[in-house]
């Protein structure tokens, strides 16, 4: 391909996602599970203990960066909102996204690995999120090996991970199958004229 070809191909409509797993965590983990089982509907950001302070920087770090790469632009001024969710066996969260939000996220504390009942399939998504293309009916026009031929994409969360994503993006988190409780952090980061 000619360079004047070449330059003429641009990526139009991406969408930005970060998943990662903050350094320290492992040391956080049991005190952000005290924390939340303590009070599950308190903004567990809005406290001073040092677990919730470490993750406080983390999520302002990440929210940064991640608005550096995605906006092009260093956003100072944001404010997180955050609850605490607890899921039990078979609590799900029906699809939806955060119009109110520049960004959503997501911080696991504990996800289990374990299925309660063995009449499940083994390809079962228990916990897992999945995120639909914003750009409805965007893989009827794909082709093969074309990167929007899949219309959803599935995160498997694990403990310890922070995922963070535009706030237009719906998503739906499919049933938790174990026994055990997952306990996650759900955050919305409003941005200028959101707050």
């Amino acid at each position: 391909m000619n360079t004047a070809t070449d330059n003429r191909i641009f990526d139009l409509w991406p969408t930005t996602f970060l998943y990662y797993a903050p350094d320290g965590h492992e040391k956080r983990q049991s005190d952000l599970v005290t924390l939340a089982l303590q009070n599950p509907e308190a903004d567990i950001l809005s406290g001073d203990d040092s677990a919730v302070l470490w993750l406080n920087a983390e999520i302002n770090e990440a929210v940064g960066e991640y608005l550096k790469r995605y906006a092009g632009a260093v956003v100072e001024n944001f404010k997180t909102l955050a609850h605490t969710v607890i899921s039990e066996h078979s609590d799900y969260q029906p699809l939806i996204n955060h119009p109110d939000a520049y960004l959503s996220g997501i911080y696991y504390v504990t996800v289990p690995t374990d299925i309660r009942e063995n009449h499940h399939r083994n390809d079962v998504k228990s916990s897992a999120i999945s995120f639909s293309d914003p750009r409805f009916a965007m893989n009827m026009g794909a082709i093969a090996n074309d990167p929007y031929m899949d219309w959803h994409k599935v995160v498997r969360p694990k403990a310890g991970r922070l995922l963070i994503w535009p706030s237009f993006v719906d998503f739906f988190i499919h049933p938790n199958l174990s026994a055990s409780k997952q306990i996650s952090i759900h955050l919305k980061i409003l941005v200028g004229g959101h707050q």
